[in-house]
């Protein structure tokens, strides 16, 4: 941060311009895309700047999530993952290949007052993961088995 002023004996901080943070904005408006990890994003952002470092995109997205831009979100396989703030929503991660998918809306609303009942709590989030395996990973189990099956009688 560079200090480039005073106002009411405070110092004003404005971030620094920066090639990586302006990769990385460009990168989640063009992309459609849920909950990326840090590396895959680092792997983005060295595709229009090859010497980014992890550090600045770690940064970066810690700096949009300060700035309610992004959200991070955790699908339970330990990376840190974040994604464009929307509206909520659930994700499902396949569990032979990893892919993320967003479930739209809240598919836990009908419960909410049903756990509240039950627990006394009063719930003011949740974070919910399906796991699953994903179409691609189901076709390509299927061939596998009609291509071992086909050896085995062959």
């Amino acid at each position: 941060m560079r200090e480039i002023g005073r106002s009411d004996s405070r110092l004003i901080a404005v971030p620094r311009p920066s090639p990586v943070t302006d990769a990385v904005k460009a990168i989640l408006a063009a992309e459609d895309r849920h909950a990326w990890g840090l590396d895959e994003l680092l792997e983005a952002v060295r595709r229009r700047i090859p010497g980014a470092d992890f550090s600045t995109v770690f940064r970066t997205m810690h700096g949009l999530e300060r700035e309610g831009v992004v959200d991070q979100v955790d699908l339970g396989d330990g990376k840190a993952r974040f994604e464009t703030r929307r509206d909520h929503h659930e994700h499902i991660r396949c569990t032979v290949c990893g892919l993320v998918s967003e479930v739209p809306g809240c598919v836990v609303e009908d419960v909410v007052a049903q756990i509240q009942r039950r627990t006394g709590y009063v719930v003011n989030g949740h974070h919910v993961v399906f796991a699953g395996v994903c179409r691609p990973c189901r076709a390509a189990a299927r061939r596998d088995r009609t291509t071992a099956r086909a050896a085995r009688t062959g």
